[in-house]
């Protein structure tokens, strides 16, 4: 047996071990899950709720085993002093409590990540356990000690990551992430944490890892949807939809741009002057006006009130309301008294007043353009919602008796009621049930209501109310019955408002891209989040783009910042890398590519159909291209990363916008193995110098 064999033997005894105590855990989280539906069966009503909690606790922990289980063991860490660590992507313990595998995210497995031959953390070795399912099927080593270590084998993990061929989707880097990248992931939650970086730096896969981490070490503070990350496109999201799951996180929201919206789902960019009109800050003004603009189809008089008095209504109406700090979708109470005093104190119908100041959705003010909406109407959307605000409660003005007679079943008791069931005599009825809480059975005489208000007297003491006094009133099925009135009044129950997503933290991924409106939107959502921030202004596309970090840092509110530089690029070759720098401002530092080998092929065509036709691979195109060679869009590649890439008729991309060279330098950069150039127009001048 060579040694390569022998070692392959040692790490699978382990590897099997776990998957032994795997099935252990399984079977534990399958006996609470029964054990917690038989607890309905049985016992006090709490049973309901144990059940709940360890139906729940159960179902997690599976989903937690069936999600980690491919390649759950991948690293080794034999340390100076004799311990020897698994490192894998979930933390597994024996029978003992004993560690058999350390979770990545834990501080124990910070060295695999952070030791370095300078500095190697006291560990001696460091190993890359490579499993199909579990089947261990290579080994690489690096030794990081003076030491003569046995069984050493392989040929360096990040070595081998990066001859991993690209699919569809974005993989995690849990094996492989390096020092600097490990630094950016495990930084405090607090705060802003800025993530720079090129091409192929391991940025998003940063920012991914990053989030399992924060969740992994504070879950009680961001677990429940509490993390969010955005994207630059619903392409992308779909892309690197599979890395947290990966990780064992599901519990965090993955938003493009173009779904911060609620209801909108935005794929498509507006060309770049209609971007850069949506994207400005004058937009705001723009906004408030049209938000307290008369409706369309509202009617044009009321009585003696003319087209122009309504119009001026109307500005007196917005003026007191903007002294009040009120809302358009809360200002009909002042428009009704406006219109009152224009009509010498005259009533204003409610007819009138739902047709000329109905309540307002964003899209009733922004129509969308030929029923489609752009991922540059989204944060206009977001902004009006703010501006309208929330449409003013109707006061209820139907007698009971009305209501009564328009419902059915039972409504919830306001407050304690008493009254006569026929079969089951006097019952009592406690604030927001629909069922009795006492029933006097037939010892009350059924007309003998004084007896009754003083049973019910006695109930309603016990709960901590007394009682001074009765009236009539309706209980829960609008029979009649008797309401007390209490010495101290019952507080007031606010009716339920919809629970709107509060985040406490949130990724921002492709930051260079965001416009002051884009900015706007994500600071309302991320009001009371940290945040971290990755970017390359080296990539920055849309027309209103920042020029600096610090741009950005103040178009989002936020003041405390960390920066953490990704110089080196581990995906895209250094034959490539180098081709692409051309494209970059002279103003922008070049990537430092650690990846060797790669291809780059030039070729100028008759015919692009034609040669498009005979190559394989992710063909990018500019957009007014893209669908005449089913190709994907440039203006949707960024993020992404393909094996090979055809990117055809460069000269195209950068003509089409103001920052043109930059789009073009992106999709130079998503090629990790082969990148082919199709041009029949003359390449532009930066690319032939």
């Amino acid at each position: 047996m060579s040694d390569a064999e022998h070692q392959i033997a040692i790490e699978q005894q382990v590897v099997d071990k776990v998957y032994g105590r795997l099935e252990v855990m399984r079977a534990q989280a399958t006996e609470l899950k029964e054990e917690g539906h038989s607890r309905a069966t049985s016992g006090p009503l709490t049973g309901l709720v144990e059940r709940d909690a360890m139906v729940l606790r159960a179902a997690a922990r599976m989903s937690d085993l069936d999600r980690q289980e491919e390649g759950i063991v991948f690293g080794r860490l034999d340390f100076d002093d004799g311990d020897t660590y698994r490192i894998g992507r979930l933390g597994v313990r024996d029978e003992d409590r004993q560690p058999l595998v350390v979770d990545w995210r834990a501080p124990g497995a910070a060295p695999f990540y952070r030791a370095t031959p300078g500095e190697p953390l006291g560990v001696d070795r460091r190993r890359v356990i490579v499993c199909e399912g579990p089947k261990v099927v290579g080994l690489d080593d690096e030794v990081l000690s003076e030491k003569d270590i046995d069984g050493v084998v392989g040929e360096g993990a990040l070595l081998r990551s990066l001859t991993r061929k690209r699919d569809e989707h974005m993989r995690d880097i849990v094996t492989t992430i390096q020092r600097e990248q490990d630094e950016a992931i495990r930084a405090p939650a607090h705060g802003v944490t800025l993530i720079t970086g090129g091409p192929g730096t391991g940025k998003t896969q940063v920012a991914l890892h990053r989030a399992a981490y924060l969740l992994y070490t504070d879950r009680g503070k961001f677990s429940d949807g509490r993390v969010l990350v955005v994207g630059p496109s619903t392409v992308f999201t779909e892309y690197i939809g599979r890395v947290l799951p990966g990780l064992g996180e599901d519990n965090v929201h993955l938003r493009a741009i173009g779904e911060l919206f609620e209801g909108v789902t935005a794929t498509r960019r507006d060309p770049a002057h209609v971007a850069r009109t949506k994207g400005d800050l004058r937009m705001v003004r723009v906004l408030t006006d049209l938000a307290w603009d008369t409706p369309p189809n509202a009617p044009d008089h009321l009585r003696t009130l003319k087209a122009d008095d309504l119009a001026k209504a109307r500005l007196e109406i917005r003026k007191r309301c903007e002294a009040a700090g009120v809302k358009p979708n809360g200002g009909r109470t002042i428009a009704a008294k406006v219109l009152s005093e224009m009509l010498d104190g005259r009533e204003v119908p409610d007819a009138f007043l739902n047709a000329w100041w109905p309540p307002l959705t964003p899209q009733d003010v922004l129509p969308a353009q030929n029923g489609e909406w752009t991922v540059d109407d989204v944060p206009l959307l977001d902004e009006l919602a703010e501006i309208l605000g929330k449409p003013e409660k109707p006061k209820t003005t139907v007698p009971e008796w009305k209501l009564r007679e328009l419902s059915s079943g039972a409504r919830l008791a306001e407050t304690f009621v008493v009254s006569l069931s026929l079969n089951d005599g006097w019952q009592l009825f406690a604030p927001g049930l629909a069922t009795p809480i006492a029933v006097s059975g037939q010892f009350i005489d059924s007309n003998d209501y004084w007896a009754a208000q003083r049973w019910a007297a006695a109930i309603i003491l016990r709960e901590g109310h007394k009682v001074t006094g009765w009236n009539d009133g309706f209980d829960p099925y609008g029979e009649e019955g008797y309401v007390p009135v209490l010495a101290e009044p019952l507080p007031v129950a606010e009716a339920d408002e919809p629970v709107e997503d509060v985040y406490l933290h949130v990724i921002l991924d492709e930051a260079q891209d965001l416009s002051p409106m884009e900015c706007r939107m994500i600071a309302r959502h991320a009001a009371h989040a940290s945040m971290t921030i990755v970017g390359d202004l080296g990539q920055a596309t849309h027309a209103l783009a920042v020029e600096s970090w610090p741009e950005l840092i103040q178009r989002l509110g936020k003041r405390e910042v960390r920066t953490l530089d990704l110089p080196t690029g581990y995906r895209v070759p250094q034959v490539i890398a180098d081709f692409a720098a051309r494209a970059l401002a002279p103003e922008i530092e070049p990537t430092r590519s650690f990846r060797p080998g790669g291809t780059l092929e030039i070729r100028q065509v008759d015919d692009l159909a034609a040669a498009i036709a005979q190559e394989s691979g992710a063909v990018v195109a500019p957009d007014h291209l893209a669908a005449s060679f089913n190709a994907i869009p440039v203006s949707q590649v960024k993020g992404l990363e393909y094996d090979r890439v055809v990117l055809v008729e460069p000269a195209d991309i950068v003509a089409a916008e103001p920052r043109g060279m930059n789009r073009l330098y992106v999709a130079l950069t998503r090629a990790v193995a082969e990148l082919v150039i199709l041009h029949t127009k003359p390449l532009p001048a930066n690319l032939t110098r």
